[in-house]
C-alpha cells in the first residue's frame, strides 16, 4: 500500500480540516472574543483613532477589555458544550449593552453603569417615549438575537466532554474570573493609572472613552459600596444631636417647593431671539425681578438626568456628589432621615409630596415617608394620564392644579402651615417631535438643521408650559390672604439626542472638557424664591439677606438651597446640621466634587484653604444621617 504523500494538496486540505475540527471550539472562543471586542469598540468609541492608539500603547488595557468577554464565553461553553452558541450569546449581550451605553451618552452625557439595572422599570418607562421608529429597531434587534441564539443552540456543534472535565474546567475558569476581578477590576489605583487621553479626567464619559467600555463598566461594578469617611466617629454626631434645639419664630408661611423637569435658562442665549415669540421664561423673570424674590442658579449633581439626586440634595442639604457612587442617592435612604420635611414637622408643619409619575420611580413611595412627608400623591392615585396627559406625561398644568387644590383645601380645613413639595414631569426627554409638528418659536442667525431647530422648538415649548403653570400659581398665591412662599428650580439641563452639539453650535459657555466655569455650567439650573404680599407682611427676605451673604455671581450648590430657605425664613436653630450647612455656604457657595467656588467667586480645583476640614465634616455628617442616625 503506497505511503500518503504529504505534498498532495488533497492531504493538506484534509490536515487543515482535521486541525480545524479538533480545535474549532477554541478558535470560536478566541475569534469570537476578538470580534465581539472589536464591535463593542466601534459602537462605543466616539473618537476611534484616539482610543485605538491608546489601546495599542497599553496592551494590558486591551487585555482588560478582552478578558471579561472571553471568560464568560468559556463558562457558558463548559455549561452547554457549544462554543459557537456561547460566543454568540456573549456577543449579543455585549452589543445590547454597548447600544444602551451609546444612547445614554448621547442623551445624558453619562455612561452606562451597572447600577442602571436597578432602574430597569424607570428606563423602560422612558424608553416607551422614544420615537416609534427607534423602538421598532431595538425590538427587532432583540428579536433577531433571540431567534439566532435559539437556532445556534439547537444546530451548532456539541463537544463531547465528560462531566468531570467540564466541572474541573468550569471551576478553574470561575477561579480565574474572580481572581482577576479581585486583582485588577476593583483596583482603583490600576484604573486611575491609565491616562485619560481625551477631555477632562473628572468626566466619567472620558474615562470610558480612554479605558474602554468593558473594563470601565466592570470597574464601576466593583466600587459602588460607600465606605465610612476617614476618622468618622458616630459618637461625635450623636452628642451634637442629643443637645436640645430651640427656635423662636412667628414666620411660618405655607411653602410651595417645585422641582421642574429639565427647566433651564437655555433660552437666555445671545444667538437666540424671542422677539415676536413668547419668552419661555416670561413669568419666571417677572417673579425673579420683583422686590419680593431672590434668584440665581444652583449647581446640580448631574447633566441631562438624575432627577432624584437634585431632589435629594435640596431636601436633605446633603451633597450627592460626596457619595462617590453611581447609584441614585435615593437608594441609600433606607431609614428615617431629618431632611427638610422632617425638621419642618417639628415646628408644626404638615408635609405633602406630589409627583405626577409612578410611585416606584426612584422608589419615591418609600423614600418620601423616610424624609418626613406625611402624605404622598402619585400618578396611580391622584392623576389621570388620559385626560391630563401631554406627550406621554402628566402636564405641568395638571400638576399646578393639584398643588393649588391641595393647598386651598389645607388652608380651609387646618390651621397649621403646609410644606408642599412637587416634582413635575411633563418636559422629560426625548424631545424629537414631542409636541407634534410645530413652527419655530425662536429666531437665530445660526444655521441649524431641521432636526436641530425642531429639538429646540419642542424643548422651549415645554419650558413655556412650565412657565405658564408657574404664572398661574403665582396669581393664586398673590390673591391669597395666607402667607405663601414659592421655591422653584430645575433638576438638570435637558439631554438632547444630538449630545453636546447645541452648546457648541450656539456658543454656550458650556463644555465637558473646558475651563472650570464651562464644566460647572453643565450643571447649572435657575432657582427662584418668592413670597406673596401676605408673607412679606409677616417677614421679609430682606431682613435675612444680609446675614445669608449670597455670592455675587448667584451660583450655589444644590445642597444649599433647602438650607438657605430655612435661613431666609428666620428658622436658625431648627437643625444643627442645617446651621452648619448655611455657615459652610458662606465660605464656599459651590462645593461640587473637583470644582469649588469660594466666596470671592474664584474657581478652584480643591476646597479653599482653611475649608478642607469643614468639607470633610460635611461628608461625615452625610454618612451619619444616612446610616447611623436614629430618629424616634
Amino acid at each position: 500500500m503506497p505511503e500518503p504523500n504529504p505534498k498532495n494538496p488533497t492531504n493538506k486540505r484534509a490536515n487543515i480540516l482535521s486541525y480545524f475540527l479538533k480545535y474549532r471550539s477554541a478558535l470560536y472562543l478566541i475569534l469570537g472574543t476578538l470580534f465581539t471586542c472589536g464591535i463593542v469598540f466601534l459602537i462605543t468609541a466616539q473618537h476611534p483613532s484616539i482610543q485605538l492608539a491608546n489601546l495599542m500603547r497599553h496592551p494590558f488595557l486591551l487585555f482588560l477589555n478582552l478578558l471579561p468577554i472571553f471568560l464568560p464565553a468559556i463558562v457558558l461553553f463548559f455549561l452547554t458544550r457549544r462554543a459557537l452558541f456561547s460566543t454568540s450569546f456573549i456577543f449579543a449581550c455585549a452589543i445590547l449593552l454597548s447600544i444602551a451605553h451609546r444612547i445614554k451618552v448621547s442623551m445624558r452625557q453619562d455612561p452606562l453603569l451597572p447600577t442602571d439595572f436597578a432602574l430597569a422599570k424607570e428606563a423602560l418607562a422612558i424608553f416607551r417615549t422614544f420615537p416609534q421608529s427607534q423602538i421598532i429597531c431595538i425590538y427587532a434587534l432583540i428579536l433577531f438575537f433571540i431567534i439566532a441564539l435559539l437556532l445556534l443552540f439547537f444546530f451548532s456543534h456539541e463537544e463531547s466532554l465528560s462531566w468531570k472535565t467540564r466541572l474541573i474546567c468550569l471551576s478553574l475558569t470561575l477561579l480565574a474570573f474572580f481572581g482577576s476581578n479581585y486583582a485588577w477590576y476593583q483596583d482603583k489605583t490600576l484604573y486611575g493609572g491609565f491616562p485619560v487621553i481625551y477631555g477632562n479626567e473628572y468626566f466619567l464619559v472620558n474615562q470610558y472613552q480612554s479605558k474602554g467600555f468593558i473594563y470601565s463598566f466592570l470597574h464601576q461594578a466593583n466600587i459602588r459600596k460607600i465606605p465610612a469617611p476617614a476618622h468618622y466617629a458616630r459618637a461625635y454626631f450623636d452628642e451634637i444631636m442629643a443637645a436640645e434645639t430651640t427656635i423662636e419664630t412667628n414666620s411660618k408661611p405655607h411653602i410651595v417647593m417645585i422641582m421642574s423637569e429639565a427647566f433651564s435658562a437655555l433660552s437666555e442665549n445671545t444667538n437666540l431671539d424671542f422677539a415676536g415669540h413668547r419668552d419661555p421664561l416670561q413669568n419666571f423673570k417677572a417673579m425673579a425681578e420683583s422686590e419680593q424674590a431672590l434668584s440665581g442658579y444652583i449647581a446640580v449633581p448631574n447633566f441631562g438626568g438624575g432627577t432624584s439626586d437634585t431632589e435629594y440634595d435640596v431636601l436633605t442639604a446633603c451633597p450627592t456628589r460626596y457619595l462617590l457612587n453611581a447609584l441614585p442617592s435615593f437608594n441609600f435612604v433606607q431609614q428615617n432621615m431629618d431632611a427638610i420635611p422632617y425638621v419642618l414637622k417639628q415646628i408644626g408643619y404638615d408635609t405633602l409630596a406630589i409627583h405626577p409619575g409612578y410611585s416606584w420611580f426612584y422608589n419615591r413611595q418609600n423614600v418620601y415617608p423616610r424624609l418626613g412627608f406625611d402624605r404622598s400623591l402619585f400618578l396611580e392615585d391622584s392623576f389621570d394620564l388620559n385626560s391630563q396627559g401631554i406627550a406621554g406625561y402628566i402636564s405641568d398644568e395638571a400638576a399646578i392644579d393639584k398643588i393649588i387644590d391641595t393647598l386651598d383645601s389645607h388652608i380651609k380645613e387646618k390651621d397649621s402651615p403646609l410644606f408642599s413639595f412637587t416634582v413635575t414631569i411633563q418636559n422629560h426627554g426625548p424631545y424629537e417631535k414631542r409636541y407634534g409638528t410645530l413652527p419655530a418659536n425662536f429666531d437665530t442667525n445660526i444655521a441649524l438643521t431641521e432636526l436641530e431647530s425642531d429639538l429646540l422648538t419642542q424643548y422651549f415649548t415645554g419650558v413655556i408650559h412650565c412657565d405658564e403653570a408657574l404664572g398661574r400659581l403665582q396669581e393664586y398665591a398673590q390673591a391669597s390672604e395666607e402667607p405663601i412662599v414659592i421655591v422653584y428650580f430645575g433638576d438638570h439641563l435637558p439631554g438632547f439626542s444630538n449630545g453636546m452639539d447645541f452648546f457648541d453650535i450656539l456658543d454656550y459657555n458650556i463644555a465637558s472638557g473646558g475651563s472650570m466655569a464651562e464644566r460647572l455650567a453643565l450643571y447649572e439650573t435657575p432657582y427662584l424664591i418668592w413670597q406673596n404680599d401676605s408673607a412679606e407682611e409677616l417677614f421679609s427676605f430682606a431682613d435675612n439677606l444680609e446675614k445669608a451673604q449670597l455670592p455675587e455671581n448667584g451660583i450655589l450648590s444644590s445642597q444649599y438651597l433647602g438650607a438657605l430657605l430655612i435661613e431666609l425664613l428666620g428658622m436658625d436653630g431648627l437643625s444643627p446640621y442645617l446651621d452648619f450647612v448655611n455657615e459652610l455656604r458662606k465660605e464656599v457657595p459651590v462645593a461640587a466634587k473637583h470644582i469649588y467656588v469660594d466666596k470671592y467667586g474664584t474657581y478652584l480645583g480643591a476646597p479653599p484653604e482653611g475649608i478642607e476640614d469643614a468639607i470633610a465634616l460635611q461628608e461625615k455628617w452625610q454618612y451619619y444621617k444616612l446610616f447611623d442616625q436614629r430618629l424616634y
